[in-house]
């Protein structure tokens, strides 16, 4: 098998980041021509040359100086041939070629054989996931969005992320799959209710958590009991708030819960006792929250909790300690070697 350089498999990454960016603006320009907003569908047209071109330059003129020239061009001239003195139709065939020639440079710089891969491309969900989280909490404050384009850009990287879903799913196994739909269409919803920041962010980690555990991520060198502890702390505030009649936070701080904290145990735990896993994953992930949904008895969900607790005393005692600091790490079967996605220039920085 080829070897390939570490160094150019991050560089490669990176390079289709900005690739799925440019993407995910395109989708947010047809939207606003749809609706007839000139001005946010300018800032979208021109995104891409005015902040993502500089990125991939670098690489699209080591691979073919021509095709950048290319690039240039056509996305210098997105903005013009979008704009308001031009018809819809019109629009849509600038941005079709656009959108071709983009995927003509991802090809290029990338290769088909990598862009197919299914955990290179989960990596690239991670990016757009990551990216999405730090847009939407510029845009939105108590439920208001405070920045349109931003609020734009961070429903346009979730939209593509979840477009690379589509693509590898049926590599998944259903329950990962299903699993990860449920998790969209709860950051969705999120979207639509213009859901707290933070709220969003739980959202948009249980999902990244969720798709390097099932397309071969391992977490390593974690201090796990600590999210241990998390998980306790996060219960005992649930009750607090549910008894006091605020459901939606207790809702929030149960789902906290999972997926910040119970999601990072999973793959461990699973090793150990899967049986246990699973026990719990149904009790904090649907049957807590189901309660709560239904305004079942605040006796009831304290009960349940204490149940949980009673669980996680059990993961106390068999879940393996280890260090302070967390890596993610990407086995990347088609090029035979570890792939440590990183966003140390920018764009894919995986936070667990």
């Amino acid at each position: 098998m080829q070897h390939v350089d570490a160094d150019e498999d991050d560089a490669k990454l990176e390079f289709a980041g900005y690739i799925e960016e440019t993407l995910g603006h395109f989708w947010a320009l047809e939207k606003n021509l749809n609706e007839k907003n000139a001005e946010l569908a300018l800032v979208h047209a021109t995104h891409p040359i005015a902040e993502l071109y500089d990125l991939m330059k670098p690489h699209l003129k080591e691979a073919d100086i021509a095709f950048d020239e290319k690039v240039q061009k056509t996305l210098l001239e997105l903005g013009k041939k979008t704009g308001s003195d031009v018809t819809r139709e019109e629009a849509q065939v600038a941005i079709n070629e656009a959108k071709s020639i983009i995927e003509e440079a991802r090809n290029l710089v990338i290769g088909p054989e990598l862009s197919n891969n299914v955990v290179f491309k989960a990596g690239l969900m991670i990016g757009l996931l990551e990216t999405s989280i730090g847009e939407y909490e510029e845009a939105v404050m108590n439920n208001q969005i405070q920045e349109m384009a931003e609020f734009q850009d961070g429903s346009a990287f979730v939209w593509r992320s979840q477009q690379i879903f589509n693509t590898i799913k049926d590599n998944l196994e259903k329950h990962d799959s299903d699993e990860i739909e449920a998790m969209y269409a709860d950051l969705w919803s999120a979207y639509n209710t213009k859901d707290d920041p933070e709220h969003v962010a739980t959202l948009a980690n249980g999902i990244i958590n969720e798709v390097g555990a099932a397309t071969g991520a391992k977490i390593e060198d974690v201090d796990l009991l600590v999210y241990v502890d998390n998980i306790r702390a996060l219960l005992a505030e649930t009750k607090v708030k549910y008894a006091e009649g605020d459901k939606d936070e207790a809702l929030r701080l149960a789902t906290k819960a999972y997926l910040d904290n119970y999601e990072f145990l999973e793959p461990t735990l699973a090793d150990i006792d899967k049986d246990l896993m699973e026990e719990i994953e149904i009790m904090l992930r649907e049957d807590l929250r189901a309660m709560m949904r239904n305004n079942a008895p605040s006796e009831q969900v304290n009960q349940h909790i204490d149940l949980i607790f009673a669980k996680m005393d059990n993961v106390a005692q068999v879940i393996p300690e280890f260090g302070a600091l967390a890596l993610v790490i990407l086995t990347t079967g088609i090029i035979g070697m570890i792939v440590l996605i990183s966003k140390s220039k920018g764009l894919l920085t995986l936070k667990i």
